[in-house]
């Protein structure tokens, strides 16, 4: 299995952005949707490799399920996460398992996924309890978000739910992820 996923992308010049200072925890205007679903597309690009393919994730309250596949529709990966730990199951390979989905992540594919992290990130709000700083845009959306070493940028924001972002790109120390959610149900 390739080990990261590639994109090319384009730079967003913000006009009118506002910077917030680090602050300790999550506004209380900002909250997380206990059960959704997205589906897009993803890209991750290394040093050294890249990869894209489609996103599949079910979000729940106290689990997640993230199922990749080729651009082709192929299965390559799906990604359980609950309080026992995390499961990864690849064609043709044994299941691997971990105490989180960033451990397994960077124990088969070398570099970790911020998951724990992308939960809250992919719904432009920072993950709780953890120190953060952010940039809003004109319209008081964020713009960039700096939490655990990573960098988010919001690229897009949908058109029909202008608080749900559509274009994310997250990197930190050579790794960029690049999402885009083409679905979204809130359930």
């Amino acid at each position: 299995m390739t080990r990261g996923i590639a994109a090319l992308w384009l730079t967003l010049v913000l006009g009118g952005c506002a910077s917030t200072a680090t602050v300790p925890s999550v506004p209380m205007d900002m909250r997380l949707s206990a059960n959704w679903t997205l589906q897009g597309r993803i890209g991750i690009q290394t040093d050294t490799q890249s990869v894209s393919g489609a996103l599949h994730w079910q979000h729940r309250e106290h689990s997640d399920e993230l199922l990749l596949t080729s651009p082709l529709g192929q299965g390559v990966a799906r990604i359980v996460i609950n309080a026992d730990g995390a499961v990864l199951e690849m064609p043709n390979q044994p299941v691997r398992r971990a105490a989180d989905a960033e451990s397994l992540t960077r124990e088969t594919l070398g570099y970790a996924l911020p998951v724990a992290g992308l939960v809250w990130w992919v719904q432009a709000q920072p993950a709780p309890d953890r120190v953060f700083e952010s940039t809003r845009d004109a319209a008081g959306r964020l713009a960039q978000l700096r939490q655990d070493g990573w960098v988010i940028d919001y690229l897009q924001y949908a058109a029909d739910a202008p608080a749900r972002p559509r274009k994310l790109l997250v990197a930190r120390d050579g790794l960029e992820i690049r999402l885009v959610a083409d679905n979204w149900t809130a359930e």
